[in-house]
């Protein structure tokens, strides 16, 4: 038991700055699948992301741009964020299927975005219609 105590010690300890931290940034290069109404769930053929989020003045950007299922999807915040923690943003999105705009302005939420490199965050629209995960490659708070 004694032997534990430091252990959570130093657990608690690294992983405070990230959470004391207001500016956040996620890169992904390894999505892990697209949720589509028309399809279901599938799998990530390759894919780019990138979230960026300021927790103090709720500046946030978020871009999922990948291959799944022979189709190319982009998902895009669009507007200012209803909300922003470190945990998640909500807002609106749009969701392109091969170009064309099938979710214009859809309500939704990014979250998970706590998640450490090798982990994986996710996006849905209300009601899970449209959504993406992808694995986080590397990671930034300050």
């Amino acid at each position: 038991m004694k032997a534990f105590r430091p252990l959570l010690a130093a657990a608690l300890f690294l992983s405070f700055p990230a959470l004391a931290a207001d500016v956040h940034s996620i890169w992904s290069s390894k999505g892990l699948f697209v949720k589509d109404d028309t399809a279901g769930s599938l799998p990530v053929t390759s894919s780019n992301a990138v979230v960026s989020w300021n927790v103090a003045t709720r500046a946030t950007f978020l871009n999922f741009h990948g291959f799944a299922g022979g189709n190319e999807y982009d998902f895009e915040l669009v507007g200012s964020p209803a909300s922003t923690t470190i945990y998640e943003i909500t807002g609106l999105w749009n969701v392109r299927r091969n170009g064309v705009l099938v979710c214009g302005g859809c309500t939704g939420r990014a979250y998970e975005l706590t998640a450490l490199p090798g982990n994986y965050f996710k996006l849905y629209t209300t009601g899970e219609v449209y959504g993406f995960g992808a694995y986080v490659t590397t990671r930034k708070d300050y």
